[in-house]
């Protein structure tokens, strides 16, 4: 049985309160009824409470300083406010506190009290129904139950359809909720330094760091580096978009993400109210998180008037217009055109679209087709507007440089050969691009390039599969524990491998290992025999 306070100066109200409701046949127990929020919080203090039910006005103590309170020592505690005709701006304070409703009190009818109370109820029976599926045997359900939620959502934003099916949503989603847009920063450097495959680690982690946290949250992959997650929010959708309180929870999540992570994230943010406006309130977080492109990381929240789009400076216009002038000109026309989109009004993606128009129609007869292509997709891995011109300047670099260096892929001298020769003797140690790059005397960005060319993998990724082989003769062939065939197959992280491993393998390390039966490979000791 549920518990319930009713708080009050005038003792008609409490008592009027008391027998508009069947409180027994409701499954509530009148715990008790007090007559000012300073004797309601010394019971609070001792008594557990399910459910309040305060006045708003009164001495010593007020209803909303009562609330506060309550909800700091119990805050699944359900609220509800009894005021006056001219309370409601402390009603707009108590539902931005997260009271569930509230009543007037000189029209009281009993019909509106027993919905705002089986409404606490059914609240309250859904939160301990949660907390059971995450209890024991039923961990496992809820986990299928989160699965199917994530894929009605994924399907939902995907395909675009009308509305998530009934009953595929949690109940949460009817009530105000708020849509975070995670973006990974420095993409580029973790596709270097750790390979493609690892941004899908590091989102998986985060989704399982911010399940931790926010257990009801629904969290989605919407790109290969976004994540999109949804978690309920303040009550109130009429005020401010986030009060203090979610702002900074949303700034302790974004931390615990970079903390786990080991890397920096962008968040941007939209609330929402009601399954139907979950696409509406996606393309608005994704918009504010598109603000970190002009302003840098950060956390950003939906702001309609910084979406709205304007007419501005096109480049390949202004390089056309200049063209009669020569290449020497871009460098000016590129600061003219980033001073004039600096604080925004066009979308990231329509700002790296014109930068690879540029580049095109400057290269597009003169340099190899595979090199253009490459750049282009430099360009749109950048993640700022500076880094945006930064990139288009050290491509147009790498491209003049390509009109002058030609190499025969076919050819015995080709220096993909020599590095693909340094790789299989060093793969296992530490080996970067440029590393590599600066042996065979060609630069970091056209070595990239050819050797994506001539071999079809990133140079990262080309690494990782031969340590992966690696891993698995040690699997297959010793008795080595799981760190130490991370470590002698070239890993430095033995979570990062696993989760790396599964991916590429489809199989746990663990698992593997049982699939295949031991056999000598020279890189350890066979089962059952000792070392040499």
């Amino acid at each position: 049985m549920w518990r319930a306070m009713i708080v009050d100066d005038e003792p008609i109200i409490r008592f009027g309160i008391k027998a508009s409701v069947d409180w027994t046949g409701e499954g509530i127990e009148i715990a008790a009824d007090c007559a000012n929020g300073a004797e309601a919080l010394q019971m609070l203090e001792r008594e557990p409470i399910d459910i309040l039910i305060t006045d708003i006005k009164m001495p010593i103590m007020d209803g909303l300083d009562l609330t506060r309170r309550a909800l700091a020592i119990n805050p699944g505690m359900k609220v509800i406010l009894v005021s006056s005709h001219n309370d409601f701006e402390y009603v707009r304070e108590g539902i931005k506190l997260g009271v569930v409703d509230y009543i007037l009190k000189h029209t009281l009818e009993p019909e509106e009290l027993l919905e705002i109370v089986r409404k606490c109820k059914e609240t309250l029976e859904e939160e301990r129904r949660m907390r059971s599926r995450l209890n024991g045997a039923d961990r496992e359900k809820a986990a299928l139950l989160r699965k199917r939620y994530e894929g009605e959502l994924k399907l939902h934003l995907i395909q675009r359809t009308e509305r998530l099916p009934a009953g595929e949503y949690p109940a949460w989603l009817d009530d105000a909720y708020v849509a975070i847009h995670i973006k990974l920063n420095r993409i580029s450097a973790i596709e270097e330094q750790h390979g493609y495959l690892y941004k899908s680690v590091l989102l998986e982690q985060f989704a399982d760091a911010l399940y931790a946290e926010v257990p009801e949250g629904i969290a989605v992959q919407t790109a290969e580096n976004e994540l999109f997650f949804l978690m309920p929010g303040p009550k109130d959708n009429s005020g401010p978009q986030a009060g203090p309180p979610m702002a900074e929870r949303l700034r302790g999540l974004k931390g615990l993400l970079e903390l786990d992570g080991g890397t920096s994230v962008t968040f941007g943010y939209a609330e929402g109210r009601g399954a139907d406006e979950i696409r509406a309130v996606f393309v608005r977080s994704q918009e504010a998180s598109d603000r970190g492109f002009f302003e840098g990381s950060g956390i950003f929240a939906y702001d309609a008037s910084a979406a709205i789009r304007r007419e501005g400076k096109h480049l390949p216009t202004m390089y056309q217009t200049a063209a009669a002038a020569g290449d020497e000109r871009v460098g000016e026309l590129l600061e003219e055109w980033r001073a004039d989109w600096s604080q925004g009004g066009r979308s990231p993606i329509a700002l790296k679209e014109e930068a690879s128009r540029v580049l095109s129609l400057m290269f597009k007869r003169h340099v190899d087709p595979y090199a253009l292509v490459d750049c282009f997709d430099r360009l749109f891995k950048t993640e700022t507007l500076d880094e945006l011109c930064e990139t288009l300047k050290l491509s147009i670099a790498e491209l003049r440089k390509a009109r002058l260096e030609s190499f025969d892929a076919q050819g015995t001298g080709h220096p993909i050969d020599k590095a693909l020769d340094y790789i299989r003797a060093h793969y296992l140690e530490t080996l970067t691009l440029q590393q590599v790059a600066d042996f065979v005397h060609v630069s970091k960005n056209y070595f990239s390039i050819l050797f994506k060319k001539v071999t079809g993998q990133n140079f990262i990724d080309y690494v990782i599969t031969l340590r992966i082989q690696k891993a698995k003769e040690l699997l297959a062939g010793t008795e080595l524990k799981v760190y130490e065939v991370a470590e002698q197959s070239g890993f430095n992280d033995v979570k990062y491998f696993s989760k790396l491993f599964k991916k590429m393998t489809g199989h746990s390390p663990v698992d593997y290992r049982e699939r295949h039966p031991h056999r000598t490979t020279g890189g350890g000791t066979l089962k059952g025999e000792s070392a040499p």
